[in-house]
């Protein structure tokens, strides 16, 4: 919080908080525990224009009420590989009590070598509850960022975001939280 006062943001509140997912046990690896530091959208747009990395900070979202996970769905370049439906994917995660609130098909945001064999980038998306993310993760699934949900989670007023078509691929997919 001093880091970011020192460049004149005000930090309305700080917390120390709990990721609610596994990142592993071992010597050397990070806790789970993160320090959350609640911000005006003026003043992280403003600390954001000056850092343009964040300069390490990242954006909380696991107080949503949903998180979105998703795993590649196996279809490989050129027809190769086998689709795994969304259906069959879901009951990955129903079989450990998840409840999947919302899916979709997707695809990953990256480019991909264009070679037969190589995948295609497509994914299954799923949301779920923050409290279920650590489960989801023990099946494989990954938490899905978005740059559509960094800037819902920014904007001064929370307002619901239109959902789109199941058919629709996922726009601005970010799968990893920079």
């Amino acid at each position: 919080a001093d880091l970011l006062r020192a460049q004149g943001i005000k930090v309305r509140d700080a917390q120390r908080r709990h990721l609610p997912l596994d990142i592993g046990q071992h010597c050397g690896a990070p806790t789970a525990e993160a320090n959350v530091l609640t911000l005006s959208a003026t003043d992280w747009s403003a600390f954001t224009a000056k850092n343009p990395d964040a300069a390490g900070y990242g954006v909380w979202a696991f107080d949503d009420g949903e998180v979105e996970v998703f795993m590649y769905d196996g279809t490989l370049q050129c027809g190769q590989g086998e689709e795994m439906p969304l259906e069959r994917q879901a009951e990955l995660l129903t079989s450990k009590d998840i409840q999947v609130m919302d899916s979709r098909k997707g695809t990953d945001g990256f480019l991909h070598i264009a070679v037969c064999g190589a995948s295609t980038g497509a994914i299954n998306i799923f949301a779920i509850k923050p409290d279920d993310l650590a489960v989801a993760r023990e099946l494989g699934f990954s938490l899905l960022i978005t740059q559509e949900m960094t800037e819902r989670l920014m904007r001064p007023a929370r307002r619901p975001v239109p959902s789109t078509s199941s058919t629709q691929p996922a726009t601005g997919a970010i799968p990893l939280l920079w």
